[in-house]
C-alpha cells in the first residue's frame, strides 16, 4: 500500500513539471500510442487531451513525427534521439523524439519546442545581413559555410546554393591560393586584399573574425568582403594628381632656383648690393616653396607606401652633429646656443640616415623659430635595452594641452599670433610621425605653456645582424665627359653650367634614342638623366642602358621628379638626386661616381672615426676614390658590393677584427686577390702571424703619411702591373 502511495506521489511530482514546464510533452507506448500528454502539447496541436490517450500517435496529425517515432521504437536500444522541424498552426516547431526503456520494449518521449520567435529573430538578422553592402560568409567551427549573402555571391560570381553547406577553402573562392598561416581560431581580425575580375573588376578588403561564445568556446568565422575598388582608384587618382603638379611646379622651380644661384654666385657678372638683397628674397622663397612641394611629396608617398627607406646601423652623434651644424649660420646670427648632450656609450641605433636626419632638422628648426630671442636648444639622446632616444627641448612658448592631442596630424598648426607669422603648412610633424613609425619608434611631446617644449622621438637599437654598407667617395676634379639626358633644354643647359664648373666636359640629349645613341658613340664617365622623358621611357632607357654590353659598365646617376629612388637603384642606377638640383650634391655624386671608375679604389678599415677620416682626406686630395668602413664586417659588406684596388686594414676592431678580414678575404678566390696593408698600434698575436703574412705590408701606428703613400702606391702600382 505504502509502495503504491509512493509511485503516485512521484507520478504527482512529474505531472507537476509537465504542466508548468514550456515545452510539449507526449509520451507514446511501445505501440505507438499515445500514454500522456501535457497542457502545452494540447495547446501547441490545438486538442483535448482525452481525445488522443491510447490512441495511435498517427491520430495527431502530423506525418514526419509519426513517421520518425516509429522508426525510433523499431530501432529500439540502439536508437539515437532524433528531430524534426515543422511548421504546424503557423508556428515554428521542433520535435526532439528519445527512446525510453518500458521494461523489454522501448517507448518514445516526444519533446515539442516552439521556436517561432527564434525563426522571426533569425529571418531578421538575415535579411538585415543581406541588405548591407559588404558580402558576407559565414563558417561553422567544422568548417562548413552555414550563411552567404547575395552581395558576397554577387562579388564571388557564384551562386549562393553552390556555397552554403559546402567547405569550400575561403581563399580558394575569393581566387587565392590558401594560406597554411591562416587560422582563424586566433583572436583579432586578419585582412588580405583581393583582386577580383570576373563579373567585373573589383579590388576587395577580405576580412576574417572568429566567432567566440561567452564561455571562449570557438564558434566559427565570419568572412567580409568589403569593395574598396573607389577607395584605391581615389588614391591613385590622388598620387597621379599630386605627381603631376609636383612635376609641374618642379621644372619650373627647377630653372628659377639654379639660375637665381647662378646669379648670386656672380657667374653671369658682377651684382650690386640692392640686387643680390633682392635675389636672395626670390632665392628664398624658392626654397620655401620646395620645401612646401617636397612635404606634399612625402605625404602621397607615406600614405601610399612608396617611401624608400635604407635601414642601417646609425652613430646617433653624427647624425645630431649633421643637423645642428645645418642651423650654426642662424644661430650666430640670432644669438642662440644649442648644447648638444649625447654619452660617449650611446648605442647604435637602426633607422635611415637621410630620414633621420630630416626628423633632427625639424625638430630644431621649430625649437629655433618659436623660441624667443637668446633662447637656448637642447639636443639629449639616452638608450635602455630596446631603443635609442633623442630629444630637442626649447625655451620657447609652449604648447596648450588642448593642442597637445592633435600635434602630429596632417594640417594642424597650433593657433597663435607667432604662429600666423612664422607661417607654415602643419604637415612637418605629421611627416615626422609617419617616418619614426616606419622605422619602428615612437615619437611625442611634453610642453607647458610660456615653458617651452621637448619633443623627442625613439629608433629600435641597432642588432647585431644590421651592418651599414659603406659608399665610395670618389676624388674631386676628375674630370671627364659627362652625358646630360632631360627632355627639358633649359634644365640641361642648367646641369651642364654646374659640371663645366666642377672641370667636366658634357654632351646633352633630349630623347631616349638620342641618349642611347650618344651613349653608344661617345663612351661618357658617366651619364645622368632624368627618367621622365617623352612618352615614359625613361625608365625603359635606364633598362636598356643595363643591358647593353657596350654601356652596361657607364654609371648612370638619376635627376629626377618623380621620386622613385627604389625602382631606380632596382634597374641599375648608380646615384639619385630629386630636382630642383642642389649643385653641391650633385657635385659630390658625379665626384664619387666618377672617382670609383677612373680612379683606384683604396678601402679605409679602423674604428677609430678620426683616423678614418683623416686617411681618407689624405687619399682623395691624393687622387684615389675611398671607402670608409669602422670594423670588419662593414668592411666584407662593402667588399661584395664594390672590390677595392687595396685595403687599409686596421688589427684590433669590434665586432670583428682584422685576422678575421684576412682569413675571409684570402680564402675566398673572389677577394683573394685584394692587396692589404696592416695598420696597428698593438703587439701582433703571435699564435696567428699566418695570416699576416698573407698581407702585402705593414704600418705601425701613429702612422707617417710619407710612408702611408710610399706603400699605397707601392701596392697599387705592383697590382696594376700584374
Amino acid at each position: 500500500m505504502d509502495e503504491n502511495r509512493g509511485e503516485r506521489r512521484a507520478f504527482t511530482h512529474v505531472r507537476a513539471l509537465m504542466t508548468h514546464t514550456g515545452e510539449g510533452f507526449i509520451a507514446l507506448t511501445p505501440e505507438g500510442d499515445v500514454r500522456l500528454m501535457n497542457e502545452v502539447a494540447e495547446e501547441i496541436f490545438g486538442c483535448a487531451r482525452g481525445e488522443f490517450l491510447g490512441k495511435a500517435i498517427e491520430s495527431l496529425g502530423p506525418a514526419e513525427i509519426a513517421k520518425t517515432a516509429r522508426s525510433v521504437i523499431a530501432v529500439g536500444d540502439c536508437s539515437q534521439p532524433q528531430s524534426v522541424s515543422l511548421v504546424l498552426n503557423g508556428r515554428d516547431l521542433l520535435c526532439t523524439l528519445a527512446p525510453y526503456h518500458d521494461e523489454n520494449a522501448c517507448g518514445v518521449v516526444i519533446t515539442i519546442r516552439d521556436q517561432s520567435e527564434l525563426a522571426r529573430s533569425r529571418k531578421r538578422a538575415e535579411a538585415i545581413l543581406q541588405s548591407t553592402a559588404d558580402g558576407l560568409i559565414v563558417y561553422s567551427s567544422a568548417g562548413k559555410i552555414t550563411f552567404v549573402n547575395n552581395t558576397a555571391a554577387l562579388m564571388l560570381a557564384i551562386a549562393v546554393d553552390d556555397l552554403l553547406g559546402s567547405s569550400k577553402d575561403l581563399w580558394s573562392i575569393c581566387g587565392l591560393e590558401p594560406l597554411d598561416t591562416f587560422d582563424p581560431r586566433r583572436g583579432g581580425s586578419q585582412v588580405r586584399e583581393v583582386t577580383l575580375e570576373e563579373p567585373v573588376h573589383r579590388v576587395v578588403d577580405v576580412r576574417t573574425d572568429p566567432v567566440i561564445d561567452d564561455h571562449g568556446m570557438y564558434l566559427g568565422f565570419v568572412a567580409t568582403l568589403h569593395d574598396v575598388t573607389a577607395e584605391r582608384e581615389i588614391g591613385q587618382m590622388k598620387n597621379e594628381f599630386v605627381s603631376t603638379v609636383s612635376h609641374e611646379l618642379r621644372t619650373p622651380l627647377t630653372s628659377i632656383k639654379g639660375y637665381v644661384d647662378l646669379i648670386l654666385d656672380e657667374e653671369a657678372g658682377e651684382i650690386n648690393e640692392i640686387q643680390r638683397e633682392f635675389l636672395s628674397i626670390v632665392k628664398e622663397n624658392s626654397d620655401r616653396l620646395v620645401e612646401l612641394i617636397n612635404d606634399l611629396l612625402d605625404i602621397s608617398r607615406i600614405e601610399s607606401g612608396r617611401i624608400h627607406l635604407k635601414v642601417q646601423p646609425l652613430q646617433v652623434a653624427e647624425r645630431i652633429k649633421g643637423a645642428v651644424d645645418t642651423f650654426r649660420a642662424v644661430l650666430e646670427q640670432n644669438g642662440r646656443s644649442i648644447t648638444v648632450e649625447v654619452p660617449n656609450d650611446l648605442p647604435r641605433a637602426a633607422g635611415d640616415p637621410d630620414r633621420v636626419g630630416q626628423v633632427l632638422i625639424n625638430f630644431i628648426s621649430n625649437a629655433i623659430k618659436y623660441s624667443p630671442e637668446g633662447g637656448n636648444v637642447w639636443v639629449r639622446s639616452e638608450s635602455d635595452d630596446n631603443f635609442v632616444r633623442i630629444s630637442v627641448t626649447d625655451e620657447g612658448i609652449g604648447i596648450a594641452e588642448e593642442d597637445m592631442a592633435q600635434l602630429f596630424t596632417k594640417f594642424y598648426r597650433v593657433d597663435s599670433k607667432l604662429t600666423r607669422e612664422i607661417g607654415g603648412t602643419g604637415l612637418g610633424l605629421s611627416i615626422v610621425k609617419s617616418i619614426i613609425e616606419l622605422l619602428g619608434g615612437q615619437v611625442g611631446c611634453e610642453s607647458e605653456p610660456g615653458k617651452g617644449s621637448t619633443f623627442w622621438f625613439t629608433l629600435p637599437r641597432a642588432s647585431a645582424d644590421l651592418v651599414r654598407t659603406p659608399t665610395i667617395s670618389g676624388p674631386g676634379g676628375v674630370g671627364g665627359t659627362v652625358l646630360v639626358v632631360d627632355q627639358n633644354p633649359e634644365v640641361a643647359d642648367l646641369v651642364e653650367t654646374y659640371l663645366f664648373k666642377r672641370g667636366y666636359d658634357v654632351i646633352k640629349a633630349h630623347s631616349a634614342e638620342e641618349a642611347f645613341d650618344l651613349a653608344i658613340a661617345e663612351s661618357p664617365a658617366v651619364i645622368t638623366m632624368d627618367v621622365m622623358l617623352e612618352d615614359g621611357k625613361g625608365f625603359g632607357l635606364l633598362q636598356k642602358l643595363t643591358e647593353t654590353p657596350m654601356t652596361s659598365r657607364i654609371p648612370v646617376v638619376v635627376l629626377s621628379i618623380i621620386c622613385d629612388e627604389g625602382r631606380s637603384e632596382r634597374m641599375g642606377a648608380s646615384g639619385y638626386l630629386e630636382k630642383p638640383i642642389d649643385k653641391d650634391k650633385l657635385a659630390s655624386i658625379i665626384d664619387d661616381v666618377v672617382g670609383s671608375v677612373a680612379s683606384p679604389v683604396v678601402m679605409v678599415v679602423d674604428d677609430d672615426k678620426r683616423i678614418n677620416d683623416l686617411l681618407c682626406a689624405n687619399l682623395k686630395s691624393l687622387g684615389y676614390a675611398v671607402i670608409a668602413a669602422y670594423d670588419g664586417r662593414e668592411a666584407m659588406v662593402a667588399v661584395h658590393s664594390k672590390k677595392p684596388s687595396m685595403i687599409l686594414l686596421d688589427i684590433q676592431m669590434p665586432v670583428m677584427d682584422g685576422y678575421q678580414v684576412i682569413e675571409q678575404l684570402k680564402t675566398d678566390p673572389a677577394t683573394a686577390d685584394i692587396p692589404v696593408v696592416i695598420m696597428t698600434a698593438h703587439r701582433f698575436d703571435d699564435s696567428r702571424a699566418a695570416l699576416l703574412d698573407l698581407a702585402a705590408a705593414r704600418i705601425c701606428k701613429p702612422i707617417d703619411e710619407h710612408e702611408l703613400v710610399a706603400r699605397i702606391q707601392e701596392v697599387v702600382t705592383q697590382k696594376e702591373s700584374q
